[in-house]
């Protein structure tokens, strides 16, 4: 049970970040866009996928209201859809 509201935590926070990433003239950019950076880049890492000094992490349009990042790491890029309850969904980009 603390696994799943961890999981909803982390697409919470994740999902909050992002709205502030969107706003470009917001103060909270640059921190939103990093904290989203950060928590993306802990999920795959959770997964066992390889993401060495993070970089950035953009969101894409939502797919089936998912919150879906396009995740660069030094060593990868990724494409990862946060789905509540449940593991990401991870596809290795590059």
């Amino acid at each position: 049970m603390a696994r799943i509201a961890t999981r909803r935590s982390v697409v919470a926070a994740i999902s909050l970040a992002g709205a502030f990433a969107a706003h470009p003239a917001s103060a909270q950019t640059q921190a939103g866009s990093a904290d989203a950076t950060a928590l993306v880049a802990e999920q795959i890492r959770q997964q066992g996928y390889a993401c060495a000094q993070p970089a950035s992490a953009a969101q894409d349009p939502a797919v089936d209201g998912d919150a879906v990042w396009t995740l660069t790491c030094a060593d990868a890029t990724y494409r990862v859809r946060l789905v509540p309850d449940q593991a990401a969904q991870v596809e290795k980009l590059q």
